[in-house]
């Protein structure tokens, strides 16, 4: 069978998180991640600040790198909403498709009639929504009154 030219479409979805569980556990790891940097960055640069200044003291060598070094910690903090959302909109286009994949596996399975398997243009997994379009396909021709008088006619010549 040759392959049909990619049918991606340009759609939005209407949620971030389609699968809770593989999104957040991203997310999470992300923002894990995220403040292990932020912790040792603190570390390191007092580590040194007491190398710059080792006769400074503890309160003195720590007030002056949150002096210098609390506006780019105080940043950091401040881009982790960001990088949630950066890390959501990514796993939307790797989970999204699974999940639409999964509804249209359940209403076949129900028996209901369903269009082609369609992904959006920047959604991951191509060739999938191909792929599973050829199958069911097929298994409709197979399942089709025809193939069955073709069966019927078969067993009984």
């Amino acid at each position: 069978m040759s392959k049909a030219p990619s049918k991606k479409h340009e759609t939005k979805r209407t949620k971030s998180v389609v699968n809770a569980k593989v999104q957040w556990t991203l997310a999470s790891r992300v923002i894990l991640h995220f403040s292990m940097f932020i912790v040792a960055g603190f570390a390191f640069g007092l580590i040194n600040q007491f190398l710059a200044d080792p006769f400074g003291g503890l309160a003195n060598n720590t007030a002056q790198f949150l002096r210098s070094s609390a506006p780019l910690l105080l940043a950091l903090v401040c881009l982790i909403p960001v990088f949630i959302r950066d890390t959501l909109t990514l796993t939307n286009s790797i989970a999204g498709p699974i999940f639409n994949m999964q509804r249209h596996m359940g209403r076949i399975a129900r028996g209901e009639e369903v269009g082609p398997l369609k992904f959006r243009n920047q959604d991951m997994w191509d060739g999938l929504p191909e792929t599973f379009n050829e199958m069911i396909a097929e298994v409709n021709r197979k399942n089709s009154p025809q193939a069955a008088a073709q069966k019927e006619e078969s067993v009984t010549v």
